[in-house]
């Protein structure tokens, strides 16, 4: 079954006084936040689990040794197990304590996928602009990967020619991709390829 079109079974909860939307099943945490937003925070059996933010702290600070860290052994509907990193021994969190957590910051999970992007044009491709000197502005398109950390990274394409999808280069990358794995590289980008390729259906 494709995850991305799995139907799940969803509360609203509040999260550090803002309105989330939660999973309510038992082999995965999933938070919309908030709800009305494409940001999201997604933790399987099997991935790794740590102290810390994610989304505020950088890469470097959230390697630190002194940070506890968990591989995730089994999420069920009242509990979540870990097993530690360094000692080997079983960690237990109330499943709805974890995922406030998870929420506000307190823990974060390992960047391993990007369900979601988004794609924007910000000149139009096929409403070319021009700047105060009358010359003609590249048609640019924004697009944004949403990692299931909680993460967003966006990236700057331009197209040479107006109208023309097929034409989009990369102007401007998010620096943070340049740190990425060549495994998680490569999600990354096919998912914003297939993203692109999507809107450009509808253009």
């Amino acid at each position: 079954m494709n995850d991305r079109n799995r139907t799940r079974k969803h509360t609203f909860q509040i999260i550090d006084g803002v309105e989330a939307l939660v999973n309510l099943d038992p082999d995965e945490l999933f938070l919309d936040l908030p709800a009305n937003t494409p940001r999201y925070i997604r933790v399987r059996e099997g991935d790794r689990l740590q102290e810390g933010d994610a989304r505020t702290q950088t890469s470097q600070k959230m390697d630190s040794q002194t940070l506890s860290k968990w591989r995730i052994d089994d999420i069920s509907t009242d509990t979540v197990t870990g097993i530690d990193s360094k000692t080997g021994e079983s960690q237990e969190w109330d499943r709805e304590w974890l995922i406030q957590h998870l929420g506000t910051g307190g823990f974060s999970v390992e960047l391993t996928d990007f369900d979601r992007v988004s794609v924007s044009e910000t000149t139009g491709l096929g409403r070319p602009r021009t700047d105060d000197r009358g010359d003609e502005l590249g048609p640019h398109v924004i697009v944004t990967a949403y990692g299931n950390d909680g993460q967003r990274f966006t990236q700057l394409y331009s197209a040479t020619e107006s109208g023309d999808w097929g034409s989009l280069t990369l102007v401007k990358q998010d620096p943070r991709v340049q740190e990425f794995s060549e495994e998680l590289r490569e999600k990354f980008d096919a998912a914003v390829t297939g993203a692109v390729e999507l809107e450009q259906r509808y253009h």
